[in-house]
């Protein structure tokens, strides 16, 4: 009886002392559930092996973070990711987006450990604010990535100015599998209106080399904000030619009294390296695409968007090999649904 006393009142403390731990910190994400409809694609109608015409629900993403403040200096942060299949009935699986280490050595200067995001184009994405509705120019078209396993410097001055430096595996939020590594550089500077960065990263990954340069300005007010881009990546092989790519890519968005309506174009000046992958089947690889989002946005409540939206795409014309036939046109229901504790 004794043992079974000792028992309970174990697991009631256990309890207790979790759901003291979650309170007292920090769980939050979102879910963005999305209805689609393909109204045109070049591979034709859905009868005849092609997506043309198919719709239906899926859930495009589900982030599920938790954060814990350690210290007045140390903090950590883990963060969930799940993704649909495109056009398939497999299940969503999870994997792990971030997973690190902060240590506050100032009210300026941060030092950060585990899988972090590199400084290509998180603070550009901020800027955007749309990457409920797609992801920003360079990480859609996989000229440079969202994650890396490294460490960073991240720092920042009262007068507006920002700069980070990393070190890192060169491997997303996977494992390593080879000897190369990446340095990472940013300096950007903001106000109350504009924001502008200049950021770079030399990698070495397997059998070739990898150069990323980008330049971003923005500028915002009462009326909303508008945003310019140019992103360049090389890809150096160890044998052979190199290969380089850009793209420009300027968005805009208008607040108005209930909502907000905004419009980006994505403009390859040479061909694609990459074909995105996920969601979103567009030839990118090889190819000179250009890429056009514009919708509306409603704030339902604070915590929760919705966003009519179309995305189209169209091909230039190429020196040599064949451009897809026709052009690729989607419509799109898309919420995001956020959740945090402490409401």
């Amino acid at each position: 009886m004794l043992k079974k006393i000792i028992l309970i009142i174990l697991v009631i403390s256990t309890f207790s002392i979790a759901v003291n731990s979650v309170f007292a910190d920090d769980i939050k994400g979102y879910i963005l559930p999305e209805y689609y409809f393909i109204g045109s694609h070049h591979s034709g109608d859905n009868d005849n092996g092609g997506i043309e015409g198919q719709h239906g629900f899926w859930l495009r993403r589900i982030y599920f973070g938790y954060n814990t403040k350690i210290s007045d200096k140390f903090s950590a942060r883990v963060r969930l990711e799940m993704n649909s299949s495109a056009f398939s009935e497999s299940s969503i699986v999870p994997y792990i987006k971030n997973a690190h280490l902060k240590y506050k050595m100032s009210s300026s200067l941060s030092i950060i450990a585990g899988i972090i995001e590199p400084p290509s184009f998180n603070k550009i994405e901020k800027f955007w604010g749309y990457r409920f509705i797609e992801k920003t120019a360079p990480d859609f078209f996989k000229l440079a990535s969202s994650r890396d396993f490294g460490i960073a410097l991240d720092g920042k001055s009262k007068g507006g100015l920002s700069y980070t430096l990393m070190y890192g595996n060169y491997g997303s939020n996977k494992g390593e599998d080879n000897t190369g590594k990446a340095f990472y550089g940013r300096l950007g500077y903001s106000n109350k209106s504009m924001y502008v960065e200049a950021n770079g990263h030399q990698a070495a990954d397997g059998s070739k080399n990898i150069t990323y340069l980008a330049g971003f300005l923005g500028l915002k007010g009462s009326w909303g904000r508008f945003g310019g881009g140019y992103y360049y990546k090389k890809e150096t092989p160890i044998e052979g030619d190199s290969k380089d790519t850009g793209i420009v890519s300027i968005h805009g968005t208008a607040k108005l009294s209930k909502m907000e309506v905004f419009a980006r174009y994505d403009h390859f000046l040479k061909e694609g390296l990459k074909d995105p992958s996920g969601y979103l089947p567009v030839s990118s690889k090889g190819q000179l695409a250009r890429f056009i989002i514009a919708g509306l946005m409603f704030k339902v409540h604070k915590m929760i968007k919705l966003s009519p939206n179309i995305k189209y795409v169209f091909y230039g014309d190429i020196d040599n090999g064949s451009k897809p036939s026709g052009s690729d046109l989607y419509f799109n229901l898309t919420a995001k649904i956020s959740f945090k504790t402490g409401l």
